[in-house]
């Protein structure tokens, strides 16, 4: 489930609703954490889908660690969600934010 507010939107992760939103802050901040650019990084999918969904998560929940995100993946993943499904989502705020095109 996805609402849209601005930049932000609401999701589903692991049965916990949750506020996505990204900003060139939240998209550097991954770069400097994984040390590499966003298109390099995507090459490791699951260090590119847990650094992906921190970056979008931080700016409205910014408590939420690395492993935090690792940790709702996790359970998401047991849940019978797909890392596509959470790979769907951040491309869905990526464009909310108007960072990504469709």
């Amino acid at each position: 489930m996805m609402m849209n507010d601005g930049c932000a939107v609401t999701v589903d992760i692991a049965g916990r609703p949750m506020r996505l939103c990204y900003t060139i802050n939240s998209l550097c901040a991954l770069e400097d954490r994984a040390g590499m650019p966003i298109d390099r990084l995507m090459d490791r999918q699951f260090s590119a889908t847990r650094l992906l969904l921190w970056a979008g998560l931080t700016h409205c929940q910014p408590e939420l660690t690395v492993t935090d995100v690792g940790n709702l993946i996790g359970r998401e993943l047991q849940m019978g969600g797909t890392l596509e499904d959470i790979v769907d989502l951040c491309a869905d705020g990526l464009r909310a934010a108007g960072l990504f095109s469709a």
